[in-house]
């Protein structure tokens, strides 16, 4: 597995392999003989499937104090993908970081590793794209939290101007409303 670390210590990039032949493709989602290798592996509590249209944000969400890892790949599609380091003892913390991942793309990453402590969002400017995601803690509604995507403090540089919002993320909170503990 190809793995590209990011600006944002613990966040990664991972390129699982992709196995193609006339029929198609294959690629593992989650493979613990790849994953543990590069110490992303957790004992996973849920996975989910997120489908997002054309011109949808989802985010920044995260949640505290129940924590959670995260392995995010990209089934269909391309997305535009944000991780906002929450971490108060971390250099990044209040930093975030862009990044492009693809189903299809071979020159592009498939999936991404967030850490505990991170708030993650996307954006689908490109078509429409469906995400799986094993998070290391069960959803838990109280812990549930969401960072504003427009917080004009952080100026994440989302590639939509009136993106497809869900009522909770159209009622995010500023990122100064938060303090994370360790």
């Amino acid at each position: 597995m190809k793995t590209h670390p990011s600006s944002l210590p613990g966040v990664t990039l991972l390129s699982p392999p992709r196995f193609e032949d006339a029929r198609g493709s294959f690629r593992p989602l989650f493979a613990e003989r790849f994953h543990t290798q590069g110490g992303y592996s957790h004992p996973w509590s849920e996975m989910n499937v997120s489908h997002s249209e054309k011109d949808s944000i989802r985010g920044l969400h995260f949640q505290s104090p129940q924590a959670q890892a995260k392995l995010i790949t990209v089934i269909s599609g391309r997305i535009f993908d944000v991780a906002l380091d929450l971490r108060p003892t971390s250099p990044t913390f209040g930093k975030f970081e862009t990044f492009t991942l693809s189903s299809d793309d071979p020159d592009l990453p498939s999936q991404i590793y967030l850490p505990e402590g991170f708030a993650h969002g996307l954006a689908t400017p490109h078509g429409p794209a469906t995400i799986a995601y094993l998070v290391s803690a069960a959803w838990n509604p109280e812990s549930e939290q969401v960072v504003a995507w427009n917080d004009p403090d952080l100026a994440i540089p989302w590639p939509l101007n009136s993106p497809k919002l869900s009522r909770r993320d159209q009622n995010g909170r500023p990122f100064s409303d938060f303090k994370i503990s360790p």
